[in-house]
Parts: structure tokens; sequence; C-alpha cells
């Protein structure tokens, strides 16, 4: 166990990119922080980072400020993560009524109960398979006289119950050996017997094969006295009729339950149904006579048996195990603390566990059960971290979970919720670091995030609690893997995504990254909405609303006619145009020249339509003049502007356009109009 109120930071071998070293509780002034709050984007590491600390810690050491190691020991770390919540979180199909939930370690157990079960189902599974195999072999050339009663019951039933005897008949085995003279008490016989005795059965299949049993019992006897007797030439009639009165004859001796006569009725009975299969169907007669299970069968049976008992034996010892968590989960204290948390995140009326008579919890909401298939991804994710938090008090009290030493690792706690389950969490963590961070609290917390509001209201929360604890930093995703302080105050990812898309416009270094089509979307709805009020600028009411306001400034009005229809025409920003036409994995439509085209001319819209927004947010992330921004941006705008594409593409347009408002108003056109219009 790592002495937790000492480590300062740690170092990672990540195999592939060398021993990296992370400062996580480090702080400019020298102090050791207690809880560092990491923004990352996706695929920035925090998922290796988490890993580091709770699966592959084989590479991880820690250590404190002075450089000293603490040694490689995560015994006590507890990380919660998409892992934790797909472990830990399950929904049990309850034997009764509704399905219930179950937590932690009980989840654990139950897929472990399951998948004994699963196996044991595939071995009764395939040893179905080899009995109805060995049926069908011995009865389908005698097909369908094996399905017509001779005796109360049909051949195939009676194969079936000599078949279903010589398999039940590996039970007793297992635990004597081979030797048949040697079954332990209660084996088969004994217990085909006493069913005899009491002339009672629960069904005919019992029925049937305590009639085999008797064939079995003296099997060989019983076939050579039938092949010698038959030499005597004894008719099919005769042959029936004497099954019947054996038959009558051992259900008169049930009722008086007179052991003897039963044995002497139940072997003459044997006898006679076998002289009548040997005289109707011989091959079936001499393969009874050679036993019903060849070797290998009774081999691959008594190898299934064996497993089947030992993971039965398995299945015991976890059910008595899930039953001990279940009662000491479900006990008043954890099911108090669990609802504790939940209260603070749903409020008191809006959700509730409670202890299952199956066992687990059941949910409730306004007094009303719900089925935990209604919770969606990130109720579930709530009610995992509650348990996470209630599940660090096992051999604890309560009130000292979340104080002793120990370091707790959240990553990406509020991933993929919404703004009400966002808040809720982050009033649940804010309420719980009020204890984690107190005086007398050995444990130090890291929150790994992608998303920087939440960094940023988990920042100011802390703070609140005691901003000397607080250490806040962003893992930048390059080479280095490397964490950079921050206070998360000026993360601005729309002036980051601004930023790339103005170099690329500009194309001052060589071998620039193009921001992905999504983003330039993202900035340009963003933009249209802040600016404009628009949601879309690609249609024609807009269009004509900024050719009025521009229609003093030729060069611009007429870059605004080539600009606008391009959003008609580029579906990278509308995927429902690639997929009807077969674009199912949405690759970008435009590439190269194009694009760069028109990500400059979205440059150019947004600098014209408000000349100071580009500069202005940039200088945020930057920290560069404002007026070399503008400079740059006029020198793209006159560039572009006198680009000969859109010269080309507008003058006669423009000419026609302008010949047909002066004729509308029932006025003359300009005589550059006419000239134009003439020379056409």
């Amino acid at each position: 166990m790592v002495d937790a109120t000492k480590v300062s930071k740690m170092k990672i071998d990540t195999g592939y990119a060398g021993v990296k070293e992370y400062p996580i509780f480090t702080r400019p002034d020298g102090k050791a922080a207690q809880c560092a709050i990491i923004l990352g984007k996706n695929g920035s590491g925090k998922s290796t980072l988490a890993r580091a600390l709770g699966i592959d810690v084989e590479g991880t050491e820690f250590f404190d400020k002075s450089g000293n190691s603490l040694g490689d020991d995560c015994s006590n770390v507890h990380i919660f993560n998409e892992y934790y919540v797909a472990k830990n979180f399950r929904t049990y199909e309850a034997s009764s009524i509704a399905p219930v939930l179950l937590l932690g370690e009980a989840a654990e157990i139950s897929d472990e109960i399951n998948k004994l079960k699963d196996n044991i189902s595939s071995n009764k599974k395939y040893i179905e398979s080899l009995k109805a195999k060995r049926l069908s072999g011995m009865l389908d050339a005698f097909s369908p006289d094996v399905d017509i009663p001779f005796v109360g019951f049909t051949l195939k039933e009676y194969v079936n119950a000599l078949i279903d005897n010589e398999i039940i008949l590996q039970d007793d085995l297992l635990f004597c050996g081979d030797e048949l003279d040697d079954l332990p008490a209660g084996n088969l016989y004994e217990r085909t017997f006493a069913a005899m005795l009491v002339g009672t059965f629960f069904s005919k299949e019992e029925y049937v094969r305590c009639i085999a049993q008797g064939v079995q019992r003296k099997g060989s006897e019983i076939c050579e006295d039938v092949i010698s007797s038959a030499k005597s030439g004894c008719s099919l009639s005769v042959i029936k009729d004497e099954m019947r009165k054996a038959l009558e004859s051992l259900r008169g001796n049930w009722t008086s339950s007179a052991y003897k006569e039963i044995e002497h009725s139940w072997h003459n009975l044997s006898f006679w149904i076998m002289f009548f299969i040997y005289r109707e169907f011989g091959a079936v007669f001499y393969e009874i006579d050679a036993g019903v299970l060849s070797k290998k069968d009774r081999d691959l049976i008594r190898g299934c048996k064996e497993e089947i008992y030992r993971l039965e034996r398995q299945l015991r010892v976890w059910e008595d195990k899930l039953e001990e968590i279940r009662k000491e989960e479900s006990s008043k204290p954890v099911i108090a603390y669990i609802n504790e948390l939940l209260h603070v995140v749903f409020g008191e009326d809006c959700m509730n566990l409670e202890s299952s008579v199956n066992g687990g919890y059941c949910i409730k909401s306004n007094d009303q059960i719900i089925s935990p298939y209604r919770l969606s991804v990130g109720e579930q994710n709530i009610l995992s971290i509650c348990y996470f938090f209630t599940s660090l008090a096992y051999g604890k009290k309560i009130e000292h979970s979340m104080t002793c030493n120990q370091i707790i690792v959240l990553d990406d706690p509020v991933s993929s919720f919404d703004d009400g389950n966002k808040y809720g969490v982050t009033s649940l963590l804010g309420y719980l670091c009020q204890t984690i961070l107190g005086k007398s609290s050995k444990t130090k917390l890291i929150i790994m995030t992608h998303d920087p509001s939440f960094a940023l209201n988990m920042s100011k929360m802390v703070k609140a609690i005691d901003g000397a604890k607080l250490s806040c930093w962003v893992l930048k995703n390059d080479s280095s893997d490397s964490l950079v302080k921050s206070n998360f105050g000026d993360i601005d990812r729309y002036a980051d995504v601004l930023r790339g898309m103005y170099d690329f416009a500009l194309q001052e270094e060589e071998s620039l990254v193009a921001p992905t089509p999504n983003d330039v979307r993202r900035i340009w709805e963003a933009f249209l909405s802040f600016e404009l009020g628009e949601t879309s600028i690609a249609n024609m009411e807009s269009l004509k609303k900024l050719s009025g306001y521009f229609s003093k400034h030729q060069k611009i009005e007429r870059f605004m006619r080539v600009f606008i229809p391009q959003l008609f025409i580029n579906n990278d920003s509308h995927a429902k145009s690639q997929v009807m036409n077969g674009n199912l994995y949405l690759t970008p439509t435009l590439e190269g020249k194009p694009y760069e085209d028109f990500v400059k001319n979205i440059v150019c819209f947004m600098h014209i339509v408000s000349p100071r927004h580009i500069a202005w947010r940039m200088k945020k992330s930057s920290g560069e003049n404002v007026q070399d921004f503008v400079v740059k941006l006029d020198n793209l705008v006159r560039e572009v502007l006198d680009d000969s594409k859109i010269v080309a593409a507008t003058s006669p347009w423009q000419g026609n356009q302008g010949l047909r408002r002066a004729r509308h108003r029932g006025g003359r056109a300009s005589l550059g109009i006419r000239r134009q219009a003439a020379k056409r």
C-alpha cells in the first residue's frame, strides 16, 4: 500500500513511448496538492493513466516531492471508470415479478454463477445429444413401428428408458469405481425397487425406467434364456399374452409389498418383453444384449457427469457467497448511504434504492417501483458512482471511508451525461470533497475529464473548500503526453479551432493539419448564432439580406453571391446528403485545394461580417497582438475578393440581375450594365 499522503508524482512505463512522468500532486508553491483535476481531450491519454493505476500497474511507481520512491503498490488506489460501471452494474432477472439491480461484487459473482450454469447446461445438452444419437442409431431402421404400444408403452419409450438408466447409473459409478456389486446405498437398483414396493411413480418415464431396470439388473441371464426359449417356436400371440400376465402379476405384488414375489414377477416381465423384442426387432435385441451404450459413450458421459458435479460444487459455493454479500450490502447503513448520495443528485423524491426480497436492490421513484431497464445510461452511471463511494466503506465505518490513506481516481465521471445529470454529479462530488479534503483526511483525489466546463466548475468548488489543496492540469495530446499547468479559465475550444482555421487559411506554415469538416461546421454554426442570430445562412432569404447590406461594396456583394451557394453543395455539413449518396463512412467530400478555398472563404466571410471577431477570440488563446491578426485577415479578404474565379463567376450574372432590377423598378439601367447586356 502506497502512502497517499506523500505522493507528489508518478512515473509510468508506457512501453510504446518510454517512461512518462506525471507530477499530478505537485504545486508551484512547493506544497503537495490533495486534489488534482486533469483535463484532456478523448485520446489524450487519460484512460492510459487510469489503467496504469488500476490494471496495468507493473510499470507504475510513486514518488514524493523530493523524488524519493514510494514503491509501486496500487492496492489502495480505487478507480471509477467505464470498466468499473460495466463490471459492477447488472440488471438481474429475478425469479418473481420484477428484475432487480445488482451492484459491485454481487454483480461479478452473479456473472460467475451464470457462467457456471451455462457450462452445466452445455454438458447436459451434450449428454442429451449422445442419447439422441444412440436412440436414433438403434431404432431408425424400424420406424414407425417403434411408436406402437405393445404393453402400455412403445419400443422407443422402452429403449429410451434403458439409455436413461445407463446414464443415471454413471452417477452411482462415479462414487464407487466400475464394480456394480459395490454400488453405494441408495443406488439406482435400490431406488427402483423401492418405487416398485410402493407402486407409485412420479411420471410415465419413471414407470418405464423401473420396468426397464429389470433387464439391466440381470441382462445377460435374461437374453440367454430368450435365445434358448426361441428355439421352441413360441408364437407372437403367446408372447403378448405372457407379457400381459407378467405385468398384471407385478402390479398385484406392488399392493402386497411382497419382496420375493415382486422380484420374481419383475424378472418374468423382463424376460417376455425381451422375447417380444427378439421376435419383432431382432437387431435391437442384440444391441440391448451388448449394452445400449458403447464404452466410448459411457466414458464421454462419465466425463460430462464429473464436470457437472465439479461445476455444481462451485455453483453452491458462489451462491452461498452471493447470499452473504446480498445480506451485507442490503443492510440499513449501506442502503441509507447510497440513498443519501442519490438525494444529493436527484432530490429526495426522485430515486431511492430498497433491499429486494430476491436479493439485490429495487429502484423506487416517486414511491413507484421502476424497472432497471428504464434507467438511462446517465442514471446508471450515477447509481454506479454512488455505489463506488459506498463500497469504499467496506470493512470500515462509512464516515471514515473518505478520509483514510488512499487515492481515489475518477476517470470521466460525467461522460455522456446530459446537463441535468452533469449538474447533479458535480454537486455530488462537491458534497463529497468537503469530507475528502477535510483537515484530518489522508485521501487524495484525481479527477480526469474531457469536459472543460466540468473541470472549471470542479476547480471552483475545490478552491472554495481549500484552494491550497488543488492542482489543475491539461493533458496534451502530443508525443510528450505532458501535463501542463492550467486554471481552466483560459480554455476556449472555440478559439482553438478558430486558430486552426485561421492558420490553415493563411498557409503561413508548411504541413499544416486541415481542420476537420465537423469542427468547421461547429465554428460556422456558433458564429452565425452569436453574430447574426441565424442557425443557417444557406437560404435565399439570408442571401437577400446580406446582399442588400453590402450593396454599396461591389466586391463583397460579389463574394457573397459566390460563397453562399457553396454551402448548399458542401456535403461535409450535411450527413443526410452523404448517406443518401452512399457515403456511409462520412468521408470528406472536399479535399486538397477545394477544401482549402472553402475554409478560406468561411474565414473571410466571418471577418467581413464581424471584423474584430476572429482577432479578439484568438487573442485569448495566443497572447499575440490583435492588430496583427486584423492586418493579415484584411490582406486575406482583399486577396479572396480579387480572386479571378469569383470575378469570372459573378460578372455576367451581376449584369443580368442589375438589368432586371432596373426594369422591374421602371427605371433605366446604368450605361455600364446596358453595355454588358449588349455585348451578350
